[in-house]
């Protein structure tokens, strides 16, 4: 499921802004704000925040692939999502050096 909804997520940003530099941050955002909600949960330990965390959002979007596919098509998108991030790296330290 949650790979429909990230599919889903990722149609709906290419058709708004038409091109793929907003697919990149889109999953670079995503990321950082799944892993950031689990690092959050993990700080402050309080069980009902946990069980929300743990239910609704998933830990990465490694995580999602690693639940929803297997075998050669697991590797083939982690080495995708991995391509992504450094793409996602890439622009952010271009746009820190274009505004100086």
């Amino acid at each position: 499921m949650d790979i429909v909804v990230l599919l889903v997520l990722i149609i709906i940003i290419l058709v708004i802004f038409k091109d793929t530099i907003s697919i990149i941050y889109f999953l670079g955002i995503a990321d950082v704000f799944m892993r950031l909600m689990h690092f959050i949960k993990s700080l402050i330990n309080v069980p009902e925040f946990s069980k929300l965390i743990n239910t609704y959002i998933p830990t990465s979007v490694v995580g999602i692939i690693e639940n929803n596919t297997e075998g050669i098509i697991t590797t083939i998108m982690e080495w995708v999502y991995v391509v992504v991030i450094v793409l996602f790296l890439f622009y952010l330290v271009k746009y820190l050096f274009k505004r100086r």
